[in-house]
């Protein structure tokens, strides 16, 4: 086990550094393929690792399978938006920088998925931190330029949030290990659940949860789609890795404040995203609300996550419906751009009927999204997130029952400007050589197949 992680380490680091020099020196851009090599093995070496678990390099990494897996999703996002960024992002000028700063963002994502250890945490967090940061502002627009500050400030409040998080939990259990954390005498017990609240805020600002909200929509809805599938489908992932590694191992500290601290910001996040994208026109922000509402849905089995290992496969499940079908919406929406469509409601008017193989893959990743079955989505929210609290809260799972009804207005939305109205006299078409089809026909089949037959396997791979 520690010579593959060595390996995938050593993959993305060096191909990560490399790159840039061999762009820019040679005048070859060889960066997007040096990528789809790089995500590619550390998928290959990461399935090796499923279903082992141990404590390696002096107690600093722990595998498990839950990390493995989301590991596996994560590098397999990362390819896929490598693929679609052949066609869209390969002859810009700053392209070399941005497969890097992929490939390093991955790295600093495994890391915080096997992290035992604090200062791991932090260090992986900063990688992948400063490196989303510039990803954001890549296309050097004024949109994505204007979206990349606001992320980085929001960052900085973050990881500061993070690190004084760390000193208090830290200070009181004296221990640096997360998985013996949980262990705290009765008389600083309250200094520790104020560095637990502290924690949650710090993820809750990467992950999009209410109230620490309020970056998403402008970064998720102005940035360049394609740079956003990234941030969005694999940078979130960070904030699945601090809840189950750094928060998970101090729930019996702090068993009573958990479960009421997560059930209301999950409320919370969930009216707050699905109401908010309700009146949105833009359809591109509205998927970044959409964004939010999600987070909201996690939470409900970040919830059960002291009472239920029900909680654990579901997120595992959730993690993959999130990550096929945002990565999906957000290429799909910049490859409609990159055809000349804007992306409103207005301006996706009759896109379904003209791009008919992209608009078929965006309507199955939304009807995903809204948990219709037999789609992936529908396993994932209804039949473990909302199941995951019934003996605990029946009440929870109704409220996200009620809010998965209420994003139905706006995903029908979308399908319903898409192929019941008019479309505009536009003549774009798809071609065989466009790289993000593949890249939607790859993630609307594995939503099917995933959501038809293989349900059960993933679950196995999770326990």
């Amino acid at each position: 086990m520690e010579l593959i992680m060595w390996s995938i380490f050593a993959i993305l680091s060096a191909a990560g550094l490399i790159i840039p020099a061999i762009d820019y020196l040679k005048g070859v851009r060889a960066g997007p393929y040096i990528a789809l090599i790089s995500t590619a093995a550390s998928m290959i070496l990461l399935a090796l690792l499923m279903r082992k678990s141990g404590v390696m390099f002096s107690g600093l990494i722990r595998i498990d399978p839950l990390s493995t897996y989301i590991a596996f999703i994560a590098a397999f996002g990362s390819f896929l938006v490598v693929l679609a960024s052949l066609s869209q992002a390969k002859d810009w000028s700053t392209a070399p920088s941005l497969y890097s700063l992929i490939l390093l963002s991955l790295l600093g994502v495994l890391f915080i998925l096997y992290a035992n250890d604090a200062s791991v945490v932090i260090a992986s967090w900063a990688l992948v931190a400063v490196a989303s940061y510039v990803i954001v502002g890549m296309r050097k627009d004024d949109a994505s330029l204007e979206a990349s500050v606001k992320y980085s400030l929001m960052g900085v409040a973050s990881s500061s949030l993070l690190i004084f998080g760390f000193a208090l939990v830290l200070g009181v259990t004296r221990e640096s290990q997360l998985i013996q954390l949980s262990y705290v005498s009765t008389q600083l017990r309250e200094i520790l659940v104020l560095g637990v609240l502290i924690l949650i805020a710090a993820v809750g600002f990467k992950m999009g949860v209410f109230p620490f909200h309020a970056w998403l929509p402008d970064v998720y809805g102005g940035a360049n789609p394609l740079l956003v599938s990234f941030v969005s489908g694999v940078v979130k992932l960070i904030s699945i890795g601090a809840f189950i590694r750094v928060l998970q191992p101090l729930i019996p500290a702090i068993s009573d404040y958990w479960f009421t601290a997560m059930a209301i910001l999950s409320i919370l996040t969930m009216f707050y995203g699905n109401l908010a994208a309700l009146v949105q026109r833009n359809v591109q922000r509205m998927m970044a609300y959409s964004s939010i509402a999600q987070a909201g849905y996690f939470l409900i089995a970040f919830a059960a996550l002291g009472s239920t290992k029900l909680a654990l496969q579901a997120i595992g499940l959730q993690v993959t419906t999130y990550v096929l079908a945002k990565i999906g919406i957000f290429v799909g929406l910049g490859y409609l751009s990159r055809k000349g469509f804007e992306l409103t409601l207005d301006g996706l008017k009759g896109s379904g009927r003209t791009m008919r193989l992209s608009g078929s893959m965006i309507t199955i990743l939304i009807l995903s999204l809204m948990g219709m079955p037999p789609l992936i989505g529908f396993w994932s929210k209804f039949m473990y997130i909302f199941f995951s609290v019934m003996d605990i809260a029946p009440w929870l799972a109704l409220l996200g029952v009620i809010n998965s009804g209420i994003s139905v207005g706006y995903y029908a939305l979308v399908l319903r400007y898409m192929y019941f109205a008019n479309p505009p006299e536009l003549r774009a078409r798809e071609g065989s050589k466009d790289a993000e089809l593949y890249v939607l026909a790859i993630v609307g089949i594995l939503s099917v197949v995933l959501g038809l037959g293989l349900v059960d396997h993933l679950v196995l791979l999770l326990s």
